[in-house]
């Protein structure tokens, strides 16, 4: 017999996200420098990176990158 999977209803998904998501900026905002481990999915790692004197403007800039490692399972999984 097939099992039958049950979908969630599309306004209870599109609140998952959105808690998701709001949670994610909330604590990518609060770290400082460092690594947020995402489980089995990966690791998510926050940079200062500074852009020296423009010849423009003469100021120095500063923002910070975000990069995601995905994790050893989470690639052979996508490798299927």
């Amino acid at each position: 017999m097939a099992e039958v999977i049950k979908q969630p209803a599309q306004p209870n998904l599109a609140r998952s996200y959105d808690l998701i998501i709001a949670d994610l900026f909330s604590k990518l905002k609060k770290m400082k420098e460092g690594v947020i481990k995402l489980g089995e999915l990966g690791n998510l790692q926050k940079k200062r990176r500074i852009i020296k004197r423009s010849p423009l403007t003469g100021k120095s800039y500063a923002y910070y990158q975000v990069s995601f490692k995905a994790s050893s399972l989470l690639k052979k999984e996508l490798d299927k």
